[in-house]
């Protein structure tokens, strides 16, 4: 019941922050124009956070449901290391061919993202293959005893994959701008990935089927914490998009004829330099 009040209250959270983060990036031009390859990872984190919602309502000891449980659970972490992946690909072409990376077109850009869904469909495909092909055991005491559980030796490999390239560009003199978002990803990925993966693969070889089972949980926990945390600091680290994110969420809770949005939006004090800073669109006074 604890752990399903969790999966309901991270998911939720995450949810919402993905949602709104998305909705920000489709609605300004101007961001969506600049941002475009995130709204992918907003989209990945909305699956994530239905996912966790979606298991939080299954019950681990019904039979019935217990497939589907390790089958979505699974699938979790996987989604978020297959995209940290593709992020490492991108990161690596703007830090080893800049040129490229600049000139190159947005379908060039996302094609690493879409064989990565692509990719990942395949996966779960196969894991659904496998439960619904196989008997399986007991979520709760023996999930070791079937084949999706194999997923997180995948996610394992990969979130180490990761590891290695967010290593490189470190190793890399990289500028300031960029060595301090890939030093973030590289401690959180370790801290947040590849160390809960380890230990939910070694409690799976050792045999500890239900310790194993709340590991794999806390995972999927650390996942939702991992791709809220990175979310924020892409919120941090792109003041234009901050910018535009607060003005929006203002314009949504004031009424309509409140007095700092009667007239030009850019009059709001703490916003309006940065907006004509940064190039902003203004809204005419009286639309």
């Amino acid at each position: 019941m604890v752990v399903q009040l969790f999966y309901i209250i991270f998911g939720s959270l995450l949810f919402i922050l993905s949602a709104i983060l998305l909705i920000t990036v489709i609605v300004q031009f101007r961001l969506r124009e600049k941002y475009s390859i995130f709204s992918v990872k907003f989209v990945v984190d909305l699956v994530i956070a239905i996912c966790l919602i979606v298991v939080s309502s299954l019950d681990s000891n019904n039979e019935s449901q217990c497939g589907a449980v390790l089958v979505i659970s699974t699938s979790i972490p996987l989604m978020q290391v297959l995209l940290l992946l593709c992020e490492v690909i991108d990161w690596s072409l703007a830090a080893f061919s800049p040129v490229y990376f600049h000139s190159s077109s947005l379908l060039c850009r996302i094609l690493p993202f879409i064989i990565g869904g692509i990719f990942c469909a395949i996966i779960v495909a196969a894991l659904i293959v496998i439960d619904a092909t196989t008997e399986t055991s007991s979520c709760v005491w023996s999930p070791t005893d079937t084949a999706v559980i194999s997923a997180y030796d995948i996610s394992l490999a990969f979130a180490t994959i990761c590891l290695v390239g967010l290593g490189v560009l470190l190793a890399k003199k990289l500028s300031s701008s960029l060595y301090k978002p890939v030093l973030f990803h590289f401690i959180s990925t370790l801290l947040l990935l590849e160390i809960p993966l380890l230990v939910v693969i070694s409690l799976k070889y050792a045999g500890q089927g239900r310790a194993a089972v709340r590991a794999a949980d806390a995972t999927n926990m650390l996942v939702a914490i991992h791709s809220g945390l990175h979310s924020a600091y892409f919120i941090y680290n792109h003041e234009d998009y901050r910018v535009f994110l607060i003005f929006d969420l203002r314009l949504s809770i004031m009424p309509p004829n409140h007095s700092i949005l009667a007239g030009n939006p850019c009059h709001i004090p703490a916003i309006s330099g940065t907006l004509h800073a940064i190039g902003a669109y203004e809204i005419p006074a009286n639309p």
